[in-house]
């Protein structure tokens, strides 16, 4: 994380502090020796990240230039004293475990927070508070390893790049949840319904529960992010690698969905509702079934009964300024509003390409004539850093790690506390 100029001391989680910087800049073991001028070997850089050795002094400090090497893991400065006490803040790192929790619905098995309860109730609680703290850490470190995240299926991105995603969606979950438990502010999102779609009727049909589910009637969603993170997703935006629109999967059991910043606004939007399906419906990267939740996307974005107002009776010519007053009332693209058109059989297959060929021919495909003035940011945890920093629970120094910023960045964008 850049902006900090904390120093990273040989702890127990080091070795996965190193390893994850070097995902993170996408560097294998040999390129970062050879960054580091081959004063060691990719050996013995595997393993310092097994934590079978430590870099000399000298080595770490060119470790340190080289890369941007996170903070251990957050934990309380003041550990608590009695044992009771001591309990908590243990258990405040365990992911809670429900019946109804997403990973046990998907059938994947989890580690039940009450064992590692009984296990800490059955040992000696450590009397110094810094080897509590050391407890409290490697509880922590052991809890998350690198296979808590589940990650949508993307064959698209290289290797490299999509393990350096898979990092950094770690920390940022990481560091969201443990925000949320530190505030007492934990969001869990509750899914609606249980349910596969395999055809088309059933992608609206989904659409339309969801919307009523929901309370939205026919109306447009604004700021979609936000709204998603209200319900308790967990929303990202990234400045991302080449081929990477937006991604989703699973932290700990909870949802998350992350989008490429530099999207158009209403390609940020279809792109986060499609992701959505892959967290309702199950991930995959099956072409029929990315079909189906480009459908959902479309229907829950664009209501059906909005667009029949728009385009019946069935056949009819299209002006391009009723386009346009679609895509700036719903924020949905003027090509997803033409193929959600042809989906519902309100235009032909002939109107569609024809349509197709004059955005072609006037270089609009990429870059369309009308913009969406809408916005599209995800604010959940940066407010909750803020109100961490203005009430003085979290230091400007600690809450800028967590920004991934300055500390005199944070306190720019904060504005003056009064």
């Amino acid at each position: 994380m850049g902006g900090t100029s904390e120093r990273p001391g040989l702890d127990a989680t080091f070795p996965l502090r190193l390893r994850a910087a070097r995902l993170k800049a996408g560097l294998s073991l040999e390129d970062l020796a050879q960054k580091l001028g081959g004063i060691v070997t990719r050996q013995a850089i595997a393993k310092y990240e097994k934590g079978l050795i430590s870099p000399s002094p000298e080595v770490l400090e060119h470790l340190l230039r080289v890369l941007e090497i996170p903070p251990s893991p957050d934990i309380p400065e003041e550990v608590p004293e009695k044992p009771e006490e001591f309990m908590e803040a243990v258990r405040a790192c365990v992911p809670a475990i429900t019946k109804d929790t997403w990973r046990e619905r998907r059938d994947i098995k989890l580690t039940d927070s009450s064992n590692f309860a009984l296990l800490f109730a059955r040992s000696e609680i450590p009397p110094a508070p810094a080897t509590r703290a050391r407890y409290l850490q490697k509880t922590w470190v052991e809890l998350i390893p690198e296979e808590e995240i589940e990650l949508r299926p993307e064959p698209r991105l290289p290797r490299k790049q999509a393990l350096a995603l898979r990092i950094i969606l770690s920390e940022k979950m990481k560091n969201y949840l443990w925000l949320e438990r530190l505030l007492r502010q934990e969001k869990i999102f509750q899914p609606p319904f249980s349910l596969k779609i395999r055809k088309p009727e059933e992608a609206e049909k989904a659409a339309e529960d969801l919307r009523r589910h929901w309370d939205l009637g026919t109306g447009a969603v604004t700021n979609l992010l936000t709204f998603l993170e209200e319900r308790g997703l967990k929303i990202f935006k990234l400045v991302s690698p080449e081929k990477f629109e937006s991604h989703s999967g699973f932290y700990r059991s909870q949802p998350f969905i992350a989008v490429e910043n530099n999207l158009p606004v209403d390609r940020i939007r279809f792109r986060a509702a499609a992701e959505l399906a892959q967290v309702l419906f199950g991930l995959t990267n099956d072409p029929g079934m990315v079909r189906l939740y480009n459908r959902f996307a479309a229907a829950f974005l664009l209501p059906a009964r909005i667009l029949e107002e728009y385009f019946l009776p069935a056949g009819r010519k299209i002006a391009f300024s009723e386009l346009a007053e679609i895509k700036m009332r719903y924020g949905i693209s003027l090509q997803a509003i033409m193929r959600r058109a042809l989906d519902l059989e309100l235009v032909t297959e002939r109107r569609f390409r024809s349509f197709r060929e004059m955005m072609n021919e006037k270089g609009w495909l990429w870059k369309e004539p009308v913009e969406y003035r809408g916005e599209e940011n995800p604010s959940r945890f940066r407010r909750l850093l803020h109100y961490a920093v203005s009430s003085e629970i979290l230091s400007p120094d600690r809450a800028a790690v967590l920004a991934e910023t300055t500390p005199e960045g944070l306190k720019k964008e904060m504005g003056e506390i009064f």
